[in-house]
């Protein structure tokens, strides 16, 4: 078997990193993510008792919210897989910069990017749907 490369090392050792950060990612998604699921059916079902029965469902059918959750948790880590392919570009492109903060920067504004698409999300739901 042929020793590896640097370069193979280098990005053998940057996607492990990464794929021990995708963990704290997603539990810290997985918290608001929960928190606005458990909200719309809240307030769904506080809307329904308001309503007549054999209405339906005000905001969504809970299946809706159970299937966009996944949705948005697939997409979410569909998009996480930028942090390893522009650390590896920034790193070969030679800005004075260590991976590490590098990751850690770039890590950190995908996270805040998710939870402000959760929050926006949750906004816009709040303003539809105001609660009683």
């Amino acid at each position: 078997m042929k020793p590896l490369t640097p370069e193979i090392e280098f990005c053998r050792a940057t996607v492990k990193s990464w794929e021990k950060l995708r963990l704290l990612y997603n539990v810290i998604l997985l918290l608001p993510g929960i928190a606005l699921i458990w909200r719309i059916i809240h307030l769904q079902q506080v809307m329904m008792a308001a309503n007549p029965p054999g209405m339906g469902f005000p905001i969504m059918h809970p299946a809706e919210v159970v299937i966009g959750a996944f949705v948005f948790g697939f997409c979410a880590n569909l998009c996480f897989c930028l942090g390893p392919y522009t650390e590896v570009v920034i790193t070969a492109l030679g800005f004075p910069l260590s991976a590490r903060r590098i990751r850690y920067f770039i890590f950190g504004l995908g996270l805040i990017l998710s939870l402000a698409v959760i929050s926006v999300l949750w906004l816009l739901m709040e303003l539809d749907f105001p609660g009683p």
